[in-house]
Formats: C-alpha cells, sequence, structure tokens
C-alpha cells in the first residue's frame, strides 16, 4: 500500500538536501569569485615591478656578456708621480680605462692636489673630447689611505661628509666617468669590513638619487688572501662594484722582515715554495678570488710596468731568495720604472739576465744589485694566461713607470713622445679578437668604396 506520509519526508528530506547543496554551490562561486578578484589584484599590482625585475635582470645579463665579450685594459695614471707624463700624451686606443689621481682623504673629505686638479680642469675634458669611448675614472687613496678611509667609514655621518665632497667633485669635473677607491686595506678590527661594504652601497644610492646609475665604481684590492679573507665581502662587491683591479704585484720586495730577493709579479709558485710562499703568485691568489664568490666579469687582474731592486749580501748569490741587506741603487727606494731599470743595466759592467720559465718573470744582476722586473717576454706570458681565464680584463700600474723615454729600446722609431712598449704588447694580446675584427670590417668598407 502507497504510503503518502513516507513519499512527503523523502521528498522534505531531498528538498533539504538540494537546497543545501545550491547553498555550498553558491558559496563556492563566491570563494572562486573572491579568490579570482584577489590574484587579478596582485597581478594588478606586481605586474609592473615583475616587469622591471625582468627588464633589469635582462639588462645585467646583456651588460655582463658585453663585460665578458670586451676585456677591460685598466690603466692608472699617477698625476703626481715623480715619472711627469701628460694625460694627453697617453694614446686614446691605449687603455679603456683610465684611472687618475691619487685624490686624498682629509677629514673624510676628498682633496686634491694642485698638480691633480690642474689634469682635471686642463686635460680630462680634452682628453675625453678626443677620445669619448675612455672612461676616465677618479683614483681615491693609494698605500698611505689606510687610516683616512677607516675613520671616513666609521660612522654615517662621516660617510656622508665623503659622499658631499665626492658629488661637489663629480659636478665640478664632468669629463669624469666614476671612481675608483683604492684603500689599502680594511683590517678585520672596528667593523671596518662591514663598514666599507655600507659606503658601496651609500655610494650606488646616492648615484640612484642623483641619476647617474651609468657611473662606475671600482675597487683596487688586495691579491694575498691573508688580507683579502679578513678585508672584503665579496657578496657585496658583486651587488654594488662594477668591477675590482687585483692588485697582483709586490709579492715580494725588501722589508726588514723578509730581506731576501723576490719577484715582483710571479705567474705561478716556483717548486720550493710551499706553503704560505707558495700562494705569492698571480694564479694562486687570482682562483682565490674566483672560487670565493666574486662573478668573473668583475675581476680584472693587474700587472705592473715597474720592478724592485735589492742589495746582494753576497754578490756571487744571485738567486731568487738570495739574501739581501736593502733597497738597490737603481731607482727610489727599491722602486724603479722600465726605463731606470734599463738604463741602470747600461752602466753595469756585464750584467746577467736571467728568465725564471716557472714563473714567467725575468730579473738581472751585477756587482751586488738584483733587480726584479717586466719584459716584453713576460708580458706576453702573463697576459696570455689571464685572457685564458675568461675574466673581466687587465689592469697595469702605472702608465708612468713604462719605458717612456724608450731607455730599452722596444721602440726604433720613437718620435720623441712617450711609448708604452709593455702595455702596448697587452693590448695587442688582451684585444687581439677586436683587432682583428676592426681590420675586416676596415677592409670590407674599403671593398664597398665606389
Amino acid at each position: 500500500m502507497f504510503n503518502y506520509f513516507q513519499l512527503q519526508d523523502e521528498l522534505l528530506q531531498n528538498e533539504n538536501i538540494n537546497c543545501n547543496s545550491s547553498r555550498q554551490l553558491d558559496h563556492r562561486k563566491q570563494r572562486c569569485r573572491f579568490i579570482i578578484a584577489c590574484v587579478l589584484l596582485i597581478c594588478f599590482i606586481m605586474f609592473p615591478l615583475c616587469l622591471l625585475t625582468i627588464n633589469q635582470q635582462r639588462r645585467q645579463h646583456q651588460q655582463s656578456e658585453q663585460q665578458q665579450q670586451e676585456q677591460r685594459l685598466v690603466c692608472y695614471y699617477s698625476a703626481s708621480d715623480r715619472i711627469q707624463l701628460n694625460l694627453l700624451d697617453v694614446p686614446g686606443d691605449l687603455c679603456t680605462h683610465i684611472n687618475i689621481g691619487a685624490a686624498e682623504l682629509n677629514n673624510c673629505t676628498v682633496t686634491l692636489s694642485p698638480r691633480l686638479e690642474q689634469v682635471l680642469q686642463n686635460e680630462t675634458h680634452l682628453y675625453k673630447a678626443a677620445n669619448p669611448h675612455v672612461k676616465l675614472l677618479l683614483w681615491i687613496g693609494g698605500a698611505d689611505s689606510g687610516h683616512q678611509f677607516a675613520v671616513m667609514v666609521g660612522n654615517h655621518a662621516q660617510r656622508k661628509q665623503f659622499l658631499r665632497s665626492l658629488k661637489a667633485i663629480m659636478q665640478k669635473y664632468r669629463s669624469l666617468d666614476g671612481i675608483d677607491l683604492d684603500w689599502e686595506f680594511p683590517s678585520a678590527y672596528a667593523n671596518e669590513r662591514m663598514h666599507f661594504s655600507q659606503l658601496l652601497h651609500e655610494i650606488r644610492m646616492e648615484w640612484t638619487r642623483e641619476k647617474r646609475d651609468d657611473n662606475l665604481l671600482s675597487l683596487a684590492v688586495a691579491a694575498p688572501e691573508g688580507i683579502a679573507f679578513y678585508a672584503y665581502d665579496i657578496r657585496e662587491i658583486n651587488l654594488y662594484v662594477d668591477y675590482v683591479n687585483l692588485m697582483t704585484y709586490d709579492f715580494h720586495f725588501y722589508r726588514e722582515d723578509m730581506p731576501f730577493t723576490g719577484l715582483n709579479a710571479p705567474l705561478a709558485a716556483r717548486p720550493q715554495e710551499k706553503s704560505i710562499m707558495g700562494t705569492f703568485n698571480i694564479n694562486y691568489t687570482a682562483h682565490w678570488w674566483l672560487k670565493n664568490g666574486l662573478e668573473p666579469h668583475r675581476l680584472v687582474i693587474g700587472l705592473p710596468t715597474y720592478g724592485h731592486s735589492f742589495t746582494l749580501v753576497n754578490p756571487f748569490n744571485t738567486r731568487i731568495g738570495a739574501p739581501a741587506s736593502g733597497y738597490g741603487k737603481c731607482g727610489q727606494l727599491g722602486f724603479t720604472t722600465l726605463s731606470e731599470t734599463c738604463a741602470c743595466a747600461d752602466g753595469y759592467l756585464k750584467p746577467i739576465y736571467t728568465f725564471d720559465n716557472d714563473t714567467c718573470s725575468p730579473y738581472l744582476s751585477s756587482l751586488g744589485e738584483w733587480i726584479s722586473y717586466e719584459s716584453k717576454s713576460s708580458f706576453v706570458c702573463k697576459v696570455n694566461f689571464i685572457k685564458s681565464l675568461k675574466v673581466g680584463g687587465l689592469m697595469i700600474f702605472s702608465l708612468n713607470s713604462d719605458d717612456l723615454s724608450n731607455t730599452c729600446g722596444y721602440n726604433p722609431k720613437s718620435s720623441g713622445k712617450p711609448v708604452f712598449p709593455l702595455i702596448e704588447a697587452a693590448k695587442e694580446i688582451l684585444m687581439a679578437e677586436k683587432l682583428e675584427q676592426q681590420k675586416r670590417e676596415a677592409s670590407w668598407e674599403l671593398e664597398w668604396v665606389p
């Protein structure tokens, strides 16, 4: 028998279920609409930021590729060096970057010597007008600047004073493309490493505010790991610095605590050099910086055009590592330009020239004098090695200490103007592909001349 009441109960129950299902469906639709609205809002807000980030990454990638393809040849030029050189006598195709200095720090303020001010006032704008492709940077600091840098970075107010003085100089001398900071060297104490990183950040922020993001910021940095490990935060350098000039020279010179002869810029360790002595060379220190995180396109490896002289204890013991009693007579306080080295050698009685194949380094000796120097042969060897690393380029210290007077006779057709045989040799190797491409393009232009 049909039970009407049971059927009514079932219909009511089904209706309730359908209502609940419909209600749940409405809730789901509302939740979906809310989620979609939130996603659209987030996309609307984040899209410009994402696009900006993508563009920045793309720009950084393009800059990185360009830097890897175009090798830098960074040359230091001293306006106040004892070896005088006019900036306008430097060929425009010799260096890609020239660091002009050295400006000093005095009470947290960048100060210029009268000679440096004269160069910036009268020579840099003429040089830039004739050679717009060459980047000119103000070189700040140097070997005796450690204490002044340490004071300047100590707190925000003192760093701000430095930035104000730097801004005034950059506004006055518009031909400058940036700065090179040469602090020798930040220490592991008093938070100097951290404060130095803060300075780098603040320089970048200041330039962004001034809409001068294209300004270059480079550092002259220590090569030995015993200094570099404590002095620099390489992660911060990658963030704020365009490139570093690695000072891979002065590994050996006369000191009272190291009274023996040694090579200024050995390429690699000699077989008998072990432990810490085996680290004082270009190969070890360049790889140390790369292994510790410096991006390869930011590494510019240095070579010296100058040498170091020693006085031997025993004039018959002329080997590398022979006991020395002091600086040599050649040069000044053991520092010899290439012209001075060749002039001294011309005056010696039967000088002995030696080339050490393990280190790609020459040295000479005569009557108790011993000099480590650089030659075209050593430069060819070392520049080829640097080029093989596929890093950011080569740095030369300095223009002033090359064979300006042609005393060594590398340039038989010298016109009387300063010559730069070592730097020219380096440029030919470093820029070989680029020079070859320019020759090909020039030949194509000649072929298509009607």
